[in-house]
């Protein structure tokens, strides 16, 4: 069968609301479900599945005829409303969160004339393991005080592996390492075309293997502010594994605007069966890594001023090794009267957010939002079963929530900001938890920057550090993430573009915190500190040996001190991404031991390049990356503006060990 239509007739007098996999459309009693056209084509005893959403008064009997392009046939029973419970395909098999079962991300930094042996503590395991190291067949240490060893002298091309002893027994092999040959690893890719960049990046565990591949999405030299006018080249996303083979490519067709603001993309496996998906909005003429299009391969929406500003809007989960689209559903909300975000033109309309939260406590569910300014709408969505299904809305427009809008960043957060296992999103000024309901809101409103974590380690619980674009309001200011009560604030100063907040100088308990438009370095409580700011007010990277945090921001890393910063690392042969922002791809504990990677693409745009510290440390910490507030926040890195990550504890001078991470592996 090429094509499909199924009619049937409600008997009670139900409504149809959103619908995915396919167009549901009804009048009166009278529905209609059309393929989605990349669901089109069915194989003798093949199936497809489409879902609904909808509505009733007294009561939802099953319809009592169906067609199937014009023969009649039967029917069954329809799909949980979002408001149902979330189905339970693959239910959790312990307690805690559900997080990545990776190997050792074992890898081999060129350090002075050794190397640098670096590897994983996984968050399921003792904090006291020891490991042997082996270099080749030959046992050269055991580890029981660090997740790393500089092995002096040694050759350059020297592999590695490492064992872990448990209860006194030596356990498995990990992977031979990867070579860091001098300081870091080139991932090859393929530029789309000449006038294509690479720019933000994200990784998962794609094919379940352990190892985490990149997803990278590449930007046209025409790619817009959404305040710009002009039509756009498609933008295009791709899958790499760490030897630069490549999974699949995604266009994302005529109809997604190429810039920061449009395509905010999730890489996280939301159904359970450990391999990661990938999640973006996506339109008519969408082709997915296996070459179908979704909706109509010859629509065009884009005005004579390059806006997208009619046609459906859809949002799709692709299957992480294959790039295939396994669920696309309406997206949530729709733009509806452009006007109504706050301009007519196409700027407020089209921003977007996204990200992946805990709500459930468990497992992860997806989280995309459109607008800040004016109407904010986040959406919920859970994948299970194959299918995408709504959790639930919150919109400023909605009863007892007009006090909201206008409160949003150009990103957000994910945290467990009241400590009851389930993640909250914090929006800018404002917070929503985590079954969708309003939590708090300073009313400060909107702003460029914004850090959540445990900034005061004096204090229970998280803070969040922000500053506001607003210049009637406090230019920055830090609040109790579980109430919203503003610990202390700074005078109003105009637009503050920039802000920072993290243990970036030993001299100073906790965090310090700094912004482009209030003077000095602040403590925890507000108090100045040192009245030098760093040279950056970007990002951050735990880089060197100790728990104080550095400086990253274009394509350098810099260690802070009072009196001046010292240059760590200057990356040679790569670009930043993202314009003034000057952000990298991606940085995170990616792989290797607790540290910080960087990534960078090269400046011809061929290459990946992956930096990572060459320093040893004698701090043992779990994986950062099986710290679920830390893994979340890699997956909304790419988002908007782009934010460095926080785990849920805190790093730092002074620290205290951190609790073991409640979570479980699929």
């Amino acid at each position: 069968m090429n094509g499909w239509a199924l009619t049937w007739t409600f008997a009670a007098g139900q409504a149809v609301s959103q619908a995915w996999n396919a167009t549901v459309t009804a009048s009166g009693s009278a529905a209609r479900a059309v393929d989605a056209g990349y669901n089109a084509a069915i194989a003798t005893g093949g199936t497809v599945s489409f879902g609904f959403n909808g509505s009733w008064t007294t009561s939802n009997p099953i319809p009592a005829d169906f067609a199937l392009n014009g023969v009649a046939c039967t029917g069954g029973t329809t799909s949980p409303s979002p408001s149902a419970s979330p189905p339970t395909s693959n239910p959790p098999t312990g307690s805690g969160k559900q997080v990545e079962d990776l190997d050792r991300g074992l890898i081999s930094v060129r350090s002075g004339s050794g190397n640098l042996v670096s590897w994983r503590l996984l968050g399921t395991e003792a904090l006291s393991t020891a490991f042997n190291v082996y270099r080749g067949s030959t046992r050269i240490a055991t580890v029981t005080d660090s997740t790393n060893y500089l092995d002096a002298g040694a050759a350059a091309d020297a592999s590695y592996t490492v064992r872990a002893v448990v209860g006194g027994a030596e356990q498995a092999a990990s992977a031979g390492s990867l070579r860091f040959a001098n300081g870091y690893l080139d991932v090859p890719i393929s530029p789309p075309g000449s006038s294509y960049s690479a720019n933000d990046a994200s990784v998962g565990d794609l094919d379940g293997d352990g190892v985490y591949e990149i997803v990278l999405k590449w930007d046209p030299s025409d790619a817009k502010d959404n305040s710009q006018s002009g039509v756009t080249s498609v933008v295009y996303v791709d899958a790499y594994r760490l030897n630069g083979q490549r999974l699949w490519r995604i266009n994302l067709g005529r109809n997604i605007r190429a810039g920061a603001h449009y395509t905010q993309f999730q890489v996280y496996d939301y159904d359970g069966d450990g391999r990661a998906e990938v999640a973006m909005k996506t339109a008519d003429g969408t082709t997915d890594g296996t070459g179908r299009v979704i909706g109509s391969a010859s629509a065009d929406y884009r005005n004579s001023s390059g806006y997208v500003l009619s046609g459906p809007e859809y949002l799709t989960m692709f299957n992480g090794q294959t790039g295939a689209a396994m669920s696309t559903v309406d997206y949530v909300p729709p733009r509806g009267t452009v006007s109504s975000w706050g301009d007519s033109y196409g700027n407020r309309v089209d921003r977007f957010l996204a990200a992946t939260a805990y709500l459930d406590g468990q497992r992860p569910s997806l989280i995309m939002a459109r607008g800040y300014y004016t109407r904010s709408v986040i959406v919920a969505w859970d994948f299970r079963n194959g299918a995408l299904t709504r959790r639930w809305t919150f919109d400023s427009n909605s009863s007892g929530n007009s006090a909201y809008a206008g409160q949003g960043n150009h990103q957000l957060s994910v945290a467990d900001v009241d400590a009851d296992g389930r993640d909250e999103i914090i929006y800018g000024a404002m917070a929503v938890d985590d079954n969708g309901a309003r939590l708090w809101n300073t009313g400060n409103g909107h702003g460029d920057a914004m850090h959540v974590g445990d900034l005061d380690p004096s204090r229970p619980g998280l803070e969040e550090f922000k500053v506001d674009e607003d210049g009637s309001k406090p230019s920055s200011w830090m609040a109790d993430a579980r109430t919203g009560q503003i610990l202390w604030s700074t005078a109003a100063n105009g637009d503050n573009g920039r802000g920072v907040s993290g243990d970036i100088w030993a001299g100073s308990p906790g965090a310090e915190s700094w912004s482009s438009a209030a003077d000095g370095v602040r403590s925890p409580k507000g108090t100045v500190v040192s009245t030098r700011k760093p040279s950056s007010t970007n990002f951050l990277a735990w880089w060197d040996g100790d728990p104080v945090r550095e400086l990253l921001d274009a394509t350098h890393i810099d260690k802070y001190g009072t009196s001046g910063d010292t240059r760590l690392l200057t990356a040679s042969g790569v670009h930043s991404n993202n314009g003034t922002k000057s952000t990298p791809s991606l940085s995170g504990d990616i792989l290797g031991d607790w540290r910080e990677e960087v990534i960078w693409p090269t400046t011809d745009n061929t290459a990946l390049r992956i930096y990572a510290s060459p320093v040893a440390t004698n701090l043992r910490l779990w994986t950062l990356m099986h710290d679920p507030q830390y893994r979340v926040a890699i997956a909304w890195q790419n988002t908007a503006y782009n934010q460095p990550p926080h785990p849920s504890y805190f790093i730092g001078n002074g620290m205290s060990t951190p609790p073991q991470p409640v979570v479980y592996v699929r």
